[in-house]
Formats: C-alpha cells, structure tokens, sequence
C-alpha cells in the first residue's frame, strides 16, 4: 500500500506539469486521498518547467527593492480556515533585515478555501551585490496542518526537489542589454549604463527592448549624456563640486562615449 502510495502521488505531481498546477481533490480521486493535506514549492519557468532555484539580478530595476514570489502549493483537500505553513530560511551570505526581508510569520498560511498561495521574498539592492552573488534558501517543514508527502518530482532529464527553493540575487551584468548598440554608446559597462539611467531618468529595463530603446532614441541619449560629462568634468578642473558618478572607476577619468 505505501507503494501504491508513493507512486499515485508521483503521478498527481506529474500531472501539474501538464494543467500548471495542482488543484484541490474531488470525489474523482482514490478514497486514500481523502484524509492527504499537503504541501510543496510549486515554481515554474517557460515552458511550465518546475524549478527549485531562480537567479535574479537588480540591473534592470529602477527601486531598491524587488518582491520574488515563491509559490507553496496544496496537495490535498481545500479548508474552510486558514492552516499555518512552516517555512525556514537561511543563508551563508544575506542578512535579514539588510539584504533581505520575510513575511511576518502569522501571515505565512494558506488561506481559507486556496489551493496555494505565494510566499514573498522582499530582496534589498546594497553595494555588494554589484560584485558579488548572495542566496538566500528556504525549506519547507510538516506541522500539525501539512505533512511533506512529495520530496521531489522527476523531470525529462532530471529529479527536481519539491521541499526547497534557493534564491541567488545580484546587481551585476552577465551581459549587455539586448537593445544596446555599441556603436552609438560604445562598449557596455556598469558604469555608462548606471549614469545615462540615472541622469535622463531612464527605466533600466528599456535597454531589454528594441523597440522601446531606438537608434534616433539612442543617438538622444549619447548627446544629452556627453554633454552632461563635459559641464561636470569643466566643474571638476575648476575645483568645483561635480557629479563623481561620471569618473570610470577603472580609469579614474570621466567616462567617454562612445569608446
């Protein structure tokens, strides 16, 4: 029976990748699966993939702040109340309260009637997440409401777990951004990047998108940018305040368009 078990199991996780997710049983299942109440991360990418990690990065955000929901999923019977879940969290690297932060814990439940809900990650933009990665991992626990009768669900081409999740947050580039081109503001960096957004008040994510980061919007931009570094580097030779934003940290020179 615990065979029997195990494997009917398996085969309702298998069938979410096919209807997106899981819902409540109905009169349709096994009689064994009247009395089962439990949860597992339920989080998806293109191609409704399960997956127990994602790899953020705050490049494109204009705020300081950025939400990763993490989807926690019911296997089981719908309740007419709210059941606590147990989650943990930890890390080797971040630090509540300044690299990130969590949902107070009375929240942390699946409400009355849901089928899932989304635990809220809220990540923080410091310093050093512009030359290193941080991770945060959560894991979810069985309590008095929810067993973990799943561990993990198999895949085309491999086993993915189902009671953890990691988080790994950066402020770096891996690359340029779709729509930059080169040969209007020369070779990519940080440092360009960061003063053209925050001078002309420019949506990071614009640069992801051709047809909102046009040549003739382009072309705006590298006359409006190099004019800005040519009044703040007269500023700096008279001994004047300037903007430091605009000296290249691996030049020590204001930075230059389009080289």
């Amino acid at each position: 029976m615990m065979i029997e078990m195990k494997n009917l199991l398996i085969y309702l996780l298998s069938a979410a990748a096919l209807t997106a997710a899981l819902t409540a049983c109905d009169e349709r299942h096994p009689e064994n699966f009247r009395d089962i109440s439990s949860v597992y991360f339920n989080n998806r990418i293109q191609g409704n993939v399960l997956c127990d990690s994602t790899d953020v990065t705050f490049v494109y955000e204009s705020g300081d702040e950025m939400t990763v929901p993490v989807r926690v999923q019911l296997l089981g019977r719908t309740a007419e109340y709210d059941r606590p879940v147990e989650i943990s969290v930890s890390s080797d690297n971040a630090v509540e309260g300044a690299d990130y932060m969590l949902p107070e814990k009375s929240s942390v439940c699946l409400p009355a009637g849901a089928t899932y809900f989304d635990y809220d990650v809220v990540l923080k933009r410091t310093e050093a997440l512009r030359t290193g990665k941080k991770e945060i991992r959560l894991e979810l626990h069985p309590n008095s409401h929810f067993t973990l009768s799943v561990t993990e669900l198999r895949q085309t081409t491999d086993t993915t777990t189902v009671l953890g999740y990691r988080i790994l947050f950066s402020d770096m580039f891996t690359e340029a951004p779709a729509a930059w081109d080169e040969n209007i503001l020369g070779k990519f960096s940080y440092t360009k990047f960061s003063l053209i957004c925050t001078v002309l008040d420019i949506d990071p994510a614009d640069f992801n998108d051709a047809t909102v980061m046009t040549l003739p919007k382009q072309m705006f931009i590298y006359n409006e940018i190099t004019d800005y570094i040519e009044e703040e580097t007269a500023k700096m030779e008279r001994g004047e305040e300037y903007d430091t934003d605009i000296i290249d940290p691996e030049t020590g020179r204001p930075v230059e368009f389009p080289a």
